[in-house]
């Protein structure tokens, strides 16, 4: 759904939600002006989620305006609180002269904590469209985002070439919003300088740790192995914490790239697109984590890779990682985890340099 506030002022619930930070701090200024409110209204008030109860913020919305047309309550940090606590008080029966604004914010945890964040959004988007509001979900869109910031570069009077634009939405995992954090030192970088270049973006962004992985089997497979062992130094950050990033980063997302590659490669002996791929190949796909599901930029890189291997390349590197994930619970002898995942490299690589096609 695409965004208006002023369709979005419609209604006395909004929801704001999504990983996109920028869009969601955007909508929400917008909504604001949208509606005439200022930070210092009398009529405003702004609580987080898990400091009062659902019923105190029902209770500051329902209070009838004092100088404008509008009571509104805007709850930040949404996601801090279970939406149980919600029973017995129906956000259908606001006032008119209501205006609740509920803002799930970024919240940091572990992975289980991010999946119970995720289910607490589920949850807070059913109650709030059963109850006549509207949720609109911010989430990153590469496509969206490379448009997006070509928009944001000339406004900061600036130019980027194409492979700029796309190694910033790559090494960003399509984040606008981490996008812009990583302009604003781009600029400060380039001083006077018009044009963003590719290397400029890779001199000075910050990736994200998935585009780290990524990374560094592109550089296996390419021969790049000086390259791959320092992208593994990266993912680490330091030895101590070697097993901690293989199991929770490193081999996840090793063998979710080799998944894709297995796809494309099928794809690119049966003469297809992974988006549109033949009957044949289609059947073959897994119902989850389907290459033919990913964002275009991603597709892209993996089938290039996959025109330089095999199949049995590609299942000699399972076989890889899946010694690999046995050496370092101990069941097949290794020596120190960052050992263990070093060879994991050069092993694959072995296999990519040797192994007919």
């Amino acid at each position: 759904m695409s965004f208006v506030a002023e369709k979005a002022l419609q209604h006395r619930v909004i929801m704001l939600a999504g990983d996109e930070e920028a869009l969601r701090r955007r909508a929400l200024g917008e909504i604001l002006v949208a509606a005439n409110i200022q930070n210092d209204d009398f009529d405003l008030e702004s609580l987080a989620a898990d400091t009062l109860n659902p019923v105190d913020w029902y209770a500051s919305v329902s209070t009838s305006p004092f100088l404008g047309e509008r009571r509104t309550t805007i709850i930040r940090h949404l996601l801090r609180c279970d939406v149980e606590k919600l029973k017995g008080t129906d956000l259908s029966k606001l006032p008119p002269t209501s205006l609740l604004i509920l803002v799930a914010d970024d919240e940091s945890g572990t992975e289980d904590r991010q999946r119970t964040l995720k289910t607490a959004r589920t949850n807070w988007a059913k109650v709030v469209t059963k109850s006549g509001g509207v949720v609109y979900s911010f989430d990153p869109d590469p496509k969206g985002a490379l448009e997006a910031i070509r928009k944001e570069v000339a406004r900061l009077g600036k130019k980027i070439s194409p492979p700029a634009a796309t190694a910033l939405v790559e090494m960003t995992g399509g984040s606008f919003s981490r996008a812009l954090d990583e302009l604003k030192k781009i600029e400060m970088f380039l001083g006077d300088q018009e044009m963003i270049r590719e290397s400029d973006v890779r001199e000075v962004v910050v990736a994200s740790r998935e585009w780290n992985v990524y990374r560094m089997v592109d550089s296996v497979f390419n021969g790049q192995i000086p390259e791959a062992l320092r992208q593994l130094r990266v993912l680490i950050g330091s030895n101590n914490k070697a097993e901690e990033a293989a199991f929770q980063r490193i081999l996840p997302t090793v063998s979710r790239q080799l998944r894709f590659l297995w796809q494309a490669r099928l794809c690119v002996e049966a003469k297809c697109s992974p988006t549109e791929p033949k009957p044949e190949v289609a059947r073959m796909f897994p119902a989850k984590s389907s290459l033919s599901s990913e964002q275009p930029y991603r597709v892209s890189s993996v089938m290039r890779m996959a025109n330089r291997l095999s199949l049995p390349q590609i299942e000699s590197c399972f076989a890889i990682v899946a010694d690999t994930d046995a050496r370092l619970k101990g069941s097949l002898t290794s020596f120190s985890p960052l050992d263990t995942l070093e060879r994991m490299l050069l092993d694959m690589a072995s296999v990519v340099s040797t192994h007919d096609k």
